[in-house]
């Protein structure tokens, strides 16, 4: 994505508050015209007040520049709510956009990506886009503003100090010019920096048990040194040049007061002009030189949210699962069949090539070949998950591709080795915000084998993040109730019973002549024992098919 489509993407978020952008440029409007009267009032106030000793004079200006004070209080205080309002909302907006997106998105981009360096990345790309809606926005519309009455009260007062204004704005130019592209530089680096941590500290957390096991916390804290310092430097670079772009505009504006002082001084000593005359030039003077600064600090600006769109975006394009398609099939459960169906995860390394098998609905088939073979691959193209790159899967006939994404997969129950549990209680693990009877649930643990832990506990308990409460086993049970209490016409155990005890194994093998009679039942797994309990056997070596 270039430059100028990050920019229009910008500007179509903020075309949604179009109103509310409108009030806030006509607050920023009457700001601005209330304050180019304060240097005259000013100028008054000196000349013809303390010199020229009108004290009543002098007091009445004097309210008159605090009543000016109040309204643009008032005005700034409307301004603000607006813009915070416009910042909140866009910030949900771009949270809930993400989200939606993220469940969607093909299995594929979870392949690639960490869930830290997934959740670092999309929370630091919405808090920069969101920035689109700072004050400092609204600033530059405000000094843009100003500068053009800025202008006119230079001219007003005297166009010799005005030129040297004017002369002053190419140097400052160059020298903002400058630092936007510096920081532009250390932005990219330090986002660069974040992902690569982020990436780095979810593999370590995900890896804790062997790091722990192996004894090589000193090597990953050798690591976490070098990526951290790295990281820290990279916002050191960011801090510290932001501090150097500060520091260098106050200079340049001290430098040219100073030079209005010089020049003025000598205008006054001749009688050329007024004292009060002076500061209000120095006062109009920074109407000017602060709209150059913010102006030209767009770039700067822009600089820390471009980089940011842009990979939003990028995020954003990642092809979904289910695209907006009129599907003409209706999904119901039936013969599944694969027929010549070749897939890879990367080119010329195919995981499946050409298998084809034909599952009667009913049926009890095996899915039986060493690791690697491909069997969870054909459960995963089963489900959707991925697209075969050749041949067809089909589905009482029909194309499973054709049907409706939600539809497909609700005939199709999967129970697990590495099933996921939500941080919430075993009901709401088994119900999955389905409404069922508590009969109904102590009927599904009985039959999946959980039914004594659920009396040690109750429904109620909480099995904590991704079921670390639980053992193994425990959560294998969990998720054959689930699929139990969802009764789908298609269920899928994939290795569900590698790490269940033999009495596990037993109940689920029996399950297949009992609750599992009338389901078309697929068994994934190693041993051996599970051929005498299934109709058929589809056996997998390389990818391939044994006949």
């Amino acid at each position: 994505m270039s430059n100028k489509e990050a920019v229009r993407k910008l500007l179509t978020l903020l075309s949604d508050y179009k109103k509310t952008i409108a009030v806030i440029i006509v607050c920023l409007l009457f700001s601005t015209v209330l304050n180019l009267c304060i240097p005259l009032l000013n100028r008054h106030i000196m000349d013809d007040g303390f010199i020229g000793g009108d004290k009543k004079l002098l007091i009445v200006l004097a309210l008159c520049s605090f009543l000016i004070y109040l309204v643009c209080a008032g005005i700034d205080l409307l301004e603000e709510k607006k813009r915070v309002d416009i910042a909140a909302k866009l910030q949900y907006k771009l949270a809930e956009e993400s989200y939606s997106h993220l469940i969607r998105v093909k299995a594929g981009y979870f392949t690639r990506h960490n869930y830290a360096q997934i959740l670092n990345d999309i929370q630091v790309d919405i808090a920069n886009i969101a920035s689109i809606a700072d004050e400092s926005t609204f600033f530059v519309v405000m000094q843009i503003f100003g500068i053009t009455g800025g202008i006119i009260g230079l001219f007003i007062i005297d166009w010799r100090m005005t030129v040297l204004v004017l002369i002053f704005i190419p140097v400052k130019y160059a020298v903002m010019h400058y630092f936007a592209r510096q920081r532009k530089k250390a932005v990219d680096g330090f986002i660069h920096e974040s992902q690569e941590y982020a990436g780095w500290f979810g593999d370590t957390v995900g890896g804790i048990r062997e790091i722990k096991l192996f004894g090589i916390s000193v090597d990953k804290h050798r690591e976490f040194d070098e990526r951290q310092k790295r990281l820290i430097g990279s916002q050191k670079e960011l801090n510290l040049l932001m501090q150097r772009n500060s520091i260098t505009d106050m200079v340049l504006v001290q430098f040219l007061t100073t030079l209005i002082y010089v020049v003025g001084s000598n205008l006054v000593f001749g009688l050329q002009l007024s004292i009060g005359s002076v500061f209000a030039f120095i006062t109009y003077s920074t109407y000017v030189t602060r709209p150059i600064s913010a102006i030209l600090n767009i770039g700067y600006l822009l600089s820390g949210i471009l980089p940011s769109t842009k990979r939003y975006y990028e995020f954003m394009n990642e092809e979904e699962e289910d695209d907006a398609v009129e599907y003409t099939v209706t999904p119901q459960a039936g013969e599944i069949e694969f027929r010549q169906v070749s897939f890879a995860y990367e080119e010329e390394k195919p995981v499946l090539e050409n298998v084809n098998f034909v599952i009667p609905k009913g049926s009890k088939t095996a899915l039986l070949g060493k690791n690697g073979s491909g069997k969870s691959t054909v459960i995963d193209l089963l489900l959707r998950l991925y697209t075969p790159g050749q041949g067809q899967i089909l589905l009482d006939g029909q194309e499973i591709s054709d049907m409706p994404l939600r539809e497909y997969r609700n005939l199709i129950s999967v129970v697990s080795q590495d099933i996921y549990l939500f941080q919430d209680t075993i009901r709401n693990n088994i119900c999955l915000y389905q409404q069922v009877e508590d009969a109904q649930i102590l009927e599904a643990c009985r039959d999946s084998g959980l039914s004594e832990f659920i009396e040690e506990v109750s429904l109620d308990y909480s099995v904590g993040t991704n079921g670390m409460m639980l053992s193994g086993g425990q959560k294998q049970k969990i998720a054959l109730a689930r699929a139990l209490i969802h009764d789908r016409p298609i269920v899928v155990f994939d290795e569900a019973t590698s790490g269940s005890d033999t009495c596990s194994e037993q109940q689920i093998n029996a399950l297949l002549h009992t609750r599992l009679h009338d389901k078309t039942v697929i068994v994934i797994a190693h041993r051996q024992a599970v051929l005498s309990e299934v109709d058929q056997v589809v056996r997998l070596d390389n990818g391939n098919q044994e006949n």
